[in-house]
């Protein structure tokens, strides 16, 4: 044992030199298996620990970032669960620059990060009722009518930033009018304007979309009914009104469609067959509803008596 002791004191040197050769070779080689390599991330940013009555504006959705490691670390990296953090906890009304935050997987360093600090505009969190209108677009043809209008939601909520929500006036959906000739329903998008008409941007509105009711009629249609003799009075016993004709029969008459609607005939003035035993003819005048015309007023009517057999 002593004679080991006093052999290895004796070669002290060269073996420690061996030591560091073999050290550096097994460096040398685990380098050359597992290398250090460099990576890059697109990773979201989050915002912490800020107030539930702030809302902060100008953090970026997400940052890139690079990384450096051995190989095999870089391979165990999950980029799914890698995420950047800016800390909000001392958040104060106004601007302020902030750093962005990020924790490298064990094993790997950052290489860079962009961006590491931004700008940002704290401000309170504001809700509001706005009063929802039609605004249309465009207009309808010039024998149509809008009869109506209904709105569904009348109302709804925004929120976001008091700087922005205090700028709406009220909230409108927007219709094309342009070509519609029947009455339509349609689904739109709501949003909130100032009292100029300018959009308000970055607020939330509930509900998002209202639906609008347009009930529309033409203000001049033409529509054909048959001509109705009006006969008043009676004939003498033993005699009957064998016919009635007219020329024309029947006639066009031009009006609102909902006042077309409601008329299937148009009837004369009276025609007064009392005491009448024998045929006889005349030029009468037709009886029109307020707000419909026609392009005939008068009718021929012959009317038939006979005796009765």
């Amino acid at each position: 044992m002593m004679q080991w002791i006093l052999s290895w004191k004796k070669n002290w040197g060269i073996k420690i030199l061996c030591l560091i050769s073999a050290i550096i070779v097994w460096l040398y080689v685990m380098r050359d298996q597992n290398p250090v390599i460099e990576v890059a991330y697109t990773v979201p940013v989050q915002v912490q620990n800020l107030d539930q009555n702030y809302l902060v504006e100008g953090i970026p959705k997400e940052v890139r970032v690079r990384l450096h490691g051995p190989r095999n670390a870089i391979l165990d990296i999950n980029p799914n669960i890698l995420k950047a953090y800016v800390n909000m906890k001392d958040a104060r009304l106004g601007q302020d620059n902030v750093s962005i935050q990020f924790t490298p997987p064990t094993g790997t360093y950052i290489d860079s990060m962009t961006p590491e600090n931004v700008t940002v505009t704290v401000d309170e969190y504001m809700v509001k009722e706005l009063q929802v209108q039609m605004q249309p677009l465009g207009t309808v043809p010039n024998d149509i009518a809008i009869k109506d209008v209904k709105i569904i939601p009348t109302t709804v909520t925004i929120a976001g930033p008091a700087h922005q929500v205090s700028k709406a006036a009220y909230a409108v959906i927007r219709t094309n009018l342009d070509k519609h000739r029947e009455s339509f329903t349609e689904v739109g998008d709501i949003l909130a304007v100032d009292t100029a008409g300018n959009i308000v941007e970055g607020v939330t509105i509930t509900p998002k979309s209202a639906q609008v009711q347009y009930e529309l009629e033409r203000i001049r249609m033409d529509k054909k009914v048959p001509i109705q003799a009006n006969l008043v009075g009676t004939v003498p016993a033993g005699y009957i009104v064998k016919r009635v004709d007219m020329e024309p029969k029947e006639l066009t008459i031009t009006g609102k469609e909902s006042l077309l609607n409601a008329i299937d005939g148009v009837k004369t003035i009276d025609i007064n067959v009392n005491g009448a035993t024998g045929n006889f003819s005349g030029n009468y005048s037709l009886v029109l509803p307020d707000g419909v015309t026609t392009s005939t007023d008068r009718v021929v009517v012959k009317v038939e008596i006979t005796p009765q057999m």
